[in-house]
């Protein structure tokens, strides 16, 4: 008698919701597929950040990291001996690559940056920022904002900074 009771119920369940479940999901892939579609106009790149942090280390303007190797290179170079914990080092899956940016201020001696878009032009990355007030750089009077960033996509030839 319970096994006829389950029975029926999972039919119930999955006979009659089943269907209009189905449609619900395909109309919510839809849209996620519109939205990454309308995400890359006019050349725009999709980057996430990293890491942030302030250190007075020789890096240029721009450095583009593109093997495991080299990220561990640069997380040593940044490790901060006050702590015994380095911070985690990512990985790059195929086609991803991370830009590490490290502009000289301009307008905020104590001040950090943020990215407001990246467009690619030709085999060049547009990377347009601005300077922010930040207070614990300005406490603490530091003035070397790194920012790391990771992009999907082929390894440009180049980077262009500009003050947004």
């Amino acid at each position: 008698m319970k096994r006829v009771f389950l029975l029926i119920f999972l039919l119930f369940l999955f006979g009659f919701g089943g269907g209009a479940g189905c449609t619900n999901i395909s109309a919510t892939k839809n849209v996620v597929k519109t939205e990454s579609g309308m995400s890359r106009n006019n050349n725009e790149i999709k980057f996430s950040e990293v890491r942030r942090l302030n250190k007075n280390i020789l890096l240029k303007e721009y450095t583009l990291v593109q093997s495991f190797e080299e990220t561990v290179k640069l997380y040593s170079v940044m490790e901060d001996k006050r702590f015994s914990r380095s911070q985690p080092i990512p990985t790059l899956s195929e086609n991803e690559f991370l830009l590490v940016l490290k502009p000289q201020l301009k307008t905020k001696e104590y001040g950090d940056i943020e990215i407001e878009k990246i467009e690619e032009e030709k085999s060049f990355l547009k990377v347009y920022y601005k300077e922010i007030d930040n207070e614990e750089y300005l406490l603490n009077k530091e003035k070397n904002p790194i920012l790391i960033l990771k992009i999907e996509g082929k390894v440009p030839s180049g980077v262009k900074l500009i003050i947004f």
